[in-house]
């Protein structure tokens, strides 16, 4: 049973503790910078610096995932995350945007070894059958975390002072260093010992694997989206006056994450995941086009719960894909290729997410990007069905 295995147990408790951590520093951060920063497109710029780095070091990371002990690589990366809220206590003392993006690059660079590792670690601790049940409750806990740690990080923004904040994010991370400790992972028993392994092998695969090209595909267009969902929330709130919108808006869809997180396992777990992820696409495009009604607060909130269930099964589902079609030895680089992909994706979400709202209003945007979303979902399903591309939960890994 997933939760009487005390390894997932103390990964998902982690999980709790590192998500509530970051954050509540993410809105001490942006507390911090509204008072130096006017500009929304700089905060983007200096927000990218952290991302780029994480760019960087995801070959790398890739290629240290699969050979080194999978628990030292995430004990070493919570002990460097330590790091990032510590250089905050400098930042707020001089004022020094410097020592934030020092910060900023701090917490990606751990993020680009810790979370690969985390994903690539589940296949080894978990029996094939309880895959897409421990995605969905790792997506579940994180959103839990995202809403609790927002909430808090809100009151406490408004009740202590921002030094506070950043300590508790210290005393947090503290906290999952020690329970990495007592983590068991397999090590990887015929691959570990390889002279040589190589971070362009996971490139040659997913070009020669349709599966794994539809996923990145699919999840790509999902993730440019989430790149600037901060600002589409902010713009709601700003159309319709009321400031609170925020609040409602990540609450829905945060519930709408964690029913569909119920569900998921139940409606989808002996189905065809590859066609299930490219159908998903359709119900992104209809929360999408909902959002175009920007003035309408019912329909919005509405957008955002469909929103939200859809994450909850579209994520699970193209994660347990990746997982099953590869190889154990092969997943550490896949995921930091993936990792690299998806800060890339947010790269360019930044920079052209505000430059759209300028230019096009909320309204126009999101019908842009339903209608892209709604037939990039038509193309990947129809090349899904016409070529057969079959994943299942039980599925044996297929690339060699």
């Amino acid at each position: 049973m997933l939760w009487r295995n005390r390894t997932f147990l103390l990964l998902m408790i982690g999980e709790v503790i590192t998500g509530s951590g970051l954050w509540i520093s993410i809105i001490a951060n942006l507390q911090f910078m509204q008072h130096l920063i006017p500009s929304d497109a700089l905060k983007g710029l200096i927000l990218m610096s952290g991302l780029v780095v994480s760019i960087l070091l995801a070959p790398k990371a890739g290629v240290v995932i699969d050979r080194s002990d999978k628990r030292r690589i995430m004990l070493v990366s919570s002990l460097v995350r330590c790091l990032s809220p510590i250089c905050m206590f400098p930042a707020i003392a001089h004022d020094s945007l410097g020592w934030m993006v020092v910060s900023l690059i701090i917490m990606q660079a751990s993020a680009a070894f810790y979370f690969p590792t985390l994903q690539a670690s589940l296949p080894a601790i978990l029996p094939s059958s309880e895959l897409l049940k421990a995605n969905s409750v790792y997506l579940n806990i994180s959103t839990l975390s995202r809403i609790g740690g927002t909430a808090i990080g809100g009151v406490l923004v408004a009740s202590m002072d921002l030094r506070m904040l950043y300590a508790l994010s210290v005393v947090a991370y503290i906290i999952v260093t020690l329970l990495t400790l007592l983590l068991r992972i397999p090590p990887i028993a015929s691959h570990k010992q390889q002279e040589k392994v190589e971070f362009r092998e996971v490139l040659t695969i997913t070009k020669k694997d349709p599966v794994l090209l539809v996923g990145l595909v699919n999840m790509g267009l999902i993730t440019l989206f989430l790149g600037g969902i901060n600002l589409l929330v902010l713009n709601f709130s700003e159309i319709q006056q009321a400031p609170e919108m925020m609040g409602w808006i990540y609450g829905v869809e945060g519930t709408g994450i964690l029913v569909g997180g119920l569900l998921a396992k139940r409606w989808i777990g002996g189905r065809n995941l590859i066609v299930v992820s490219a159908a998903l696409l359709f119900s992104f495009a209809l929360a999408q086009y909902g959002m175009s009604f920007a003035e309408n607060r019912i329909m919005v909130l509405a957008s955002f719960a469909l929103f939200g269930m859809t994450v909850a099964f579209f994520f699970p589902v193209t994660t347990t894909v990746f997982q099953r079609r590869l190889e154990e030895h092969q997943q550490g680089r896949f995921f930091s290729f993936r990792n690299m992909l998806d800060r890339g994706v947010f790269l360019i979400a930044l920079g052209t997410t505000g430059v759209c709202l300028d230019l096009m209003g909320i309204s126009g945007y999101m019908l842009v990007i339903a209608t892209a979303t709604l037939l990039t979902g038509v193309v990947t399903l129809s090349y899904s069905i016409k070529n057969k591309l079959d994943v299942r939960e039980t599925d044996k890994p297929a690339a060699a």
